[in-house]
């Protein structure tokens, strides 16, 4: 028989207080979208972490909508028409991060004028073998090497 750990009750309701507040800091934190508490709390923990699966995390925040939104308005000098479409600004997500088009509406939240979601194949595709994301963290960069992995997609996202 595993002898039980005694816990107090006034320990247990500490604890109980401290993650309650712990998970209303981060719950407004998130909601508010405070670029500074992902800084300064959220980005630091996330380098502990292997890079290929902070990058799967991240795409499922942005599909949850768990990012900050740009509070800053576009200058109106960067409204650009390109082949009869118009863009907020000239500053796009290039292909390859959102292999899939899961997290489009997230991703938009950052403010860029267009997001390309990269390569649709009609099977799901393994990519390169892992690791295949690199961080370069002097250079404050990321190395993708994914090549064109996908879980496959019937009919591309038109936004």
């Amino acid at each position: 028989m595993v002898p039980r750990f005694f816990v107090s009750a006034r320990l247990r309701s500490s604890l109980k207080g401290c993650f309650a507040g712990c998970f209303v800091f981060v719950g407004a934190n998130i909601y508010f979208g405070s670029e500074r508490f992902y800084e300064e709390y959220i980005m630091p923990t996330l380098r502990y972490i292997d890079a290929e699966k902070v990058h799967n995390l991240s795409i499922q925040m942005a599909k949850y909508g768990l990012v900050p939104r740009m509070k800053s308005i576009d200058d109106p000098i960067l409204h650009s028409t390109v082949w009869n479409r118009q863009f907020k600004n000239p500053i796009g997500l290039a292909a390859g991060f959102d292999k899939n088009g899961e997290a489009i509406d997230g991703l938009g939240k950052f403010g860029f004028g267009f997001i390309e979601i990269g390569t649709i194949t009609p099977q799901p595709q393994p990519g390169n073998e892992k690791p295949r994301v690199f961080r370069l963290t002097e250079d404050r960069a990321v190395i993708n090497r994914y090549e064109q992995n996908n879980t496959a997609n019937e009919f591309p996202v038109h936004v």
